[in-house]
């Protein structure tokens, strides 16, 4: 029997493809398999506590039959350095205005890199710490903007508004 949690976390095989503006292969492991953001008004929060960096949003619960309405997940990116929320949306992703394309790095999940993406992130950045050593890189694409971090690890709460 498998319960939901470990239906939650399990990801992917890295994938690799080519970036068409780098010429560079990308290997990631997208974490977002059996949930994602809410695709229309996720609400992200961030906030920084100490160390890590903790970012709020509303799950979609129109497309996984494990969520409902008001459920979040509050995403703790461990020993943060620095992160960028950036304006690029959906739109601009595909008419090729981020450093990525849609065929290298689909929109809308939420990835580790692996390696091919380099590790300076789009403005506008918030440095928390100066130690960019032995950081992880997380990539998650709203529909409004783009999110990119280099932070130690991360752990995740799934929960809903209402029960809190």
């Amino acid at each position: 029997m498998q319960n939901w949690i470990n239906k939650i976390f399990k990801s992917k095989r890295p994938t690799e493809k080519k970036s068409i503006k780098t010429g560079r292969q990308i290997d990631f492991v997208q974490i977002s398999t059996s949930w994602n953001a809410d695709p229309v008004s996720p609400e992200v929060e961030l906030q920084v506590v100490g160390n890590d960096l903790e970012m709020d949003i509303y799950l979609n619960h129109y497309a996984y039959e494990n969520t409902k309405e008001g459920d979040k997940t509050k995403i703790k990116f461990k020993n943060c350095s620095e992160y960028s929320l950036n304006v690029c949306n959906d739109e601009g992703y595909y008419y090729g205005q981020y450093r990525t394309t849609p065929k290298v790095l689909p929109w809308g999940e939420f990835y580790e890199i692996k390696g091919g993406l380099d590790r300076n992130l789009p403005q506008p950045i918030v440095q928390l710490t100066s130690d960019k050593s032995h950081k992880r890189h997380f990539v998650f694409f709203f529909k409004d903007e783009a999110f990119e971090c280099l932070a130690s690890d991360f752990s995740m709460e799934f929960y809903n508004e209402k029960s809190k």
